[in-house]
Formats: C-alpha cells, structure tokens, sequence
C-alpha cells in the first residue's frame, strides 16, 4: 500500500510540474486579476445575454484559457485511460 502512495504521491508532483497545468494556472491567475473581464463573466452569469457571451469567448485571455484547459483534459483523458489498463491487467490476473 505504502508503494502506491508513493507512486500517486509522485503523479501528483510530476503534474504540479507539467507545463500545461503550469501554464493553466498562470492564465488563471492572469484571469483573477482581470476585474472586467470576471464582472462580464459574472453578469453573463445573471442575465445569459449572447453578446456579452461572444464578447467573453473572444476575449484572447479567455481563448487562451480555454485551450489550455483542453490540453490538461487531454492529459486526464491519458491518465484514465492508463488507469482502466492497469485495472483491467489486475482483473486478469486473479
């Protein structure tokens, strides 16, 4: 049990080093930072007006968000379907 851990424990450090997750959370921060654009989100939020909506996904901070999300879900995709190998390899085995 303690190897497993240890191995999920190394995961977690290897992904805290990824450069899409880093670069993930520095958009982020960027976006935290930019009163304007989380007020057009949050009024989008409150009124779901499409122009404002369009507004909010051509904003270059934004897209770059967006894309950056999809690569770290591409690597979630990856390490589930890793994950579903390793159990179906234990499976055959018992």
């Amino acid at each position: 049990m303690n190897e497993l851990i240890e191995k999920v424990e190394d995961l977690k450090e290897t992904l805290d080093k990824n450069e899409e997750i880093v670069n993930l959370k520095k958009i982020n921060e960027e976006i935290m930072k930019d009163k304007e654009l989380l007020e057009e989100i949050k009024k989008y939020q409150e009124t779901n007006d499409l122009e404002l909506k369009n507004k909010i996904i051509n904003n270059s901070l934004f897209q770059k968000y967006k894309h950056s999300e999809a690569e770290c879900n591409f690597i979630i995709l990856e390490i589930n379907k890793k994950l579903k190998e390793i159990n179906n390899k234990g499976k055959c085995s018992k």
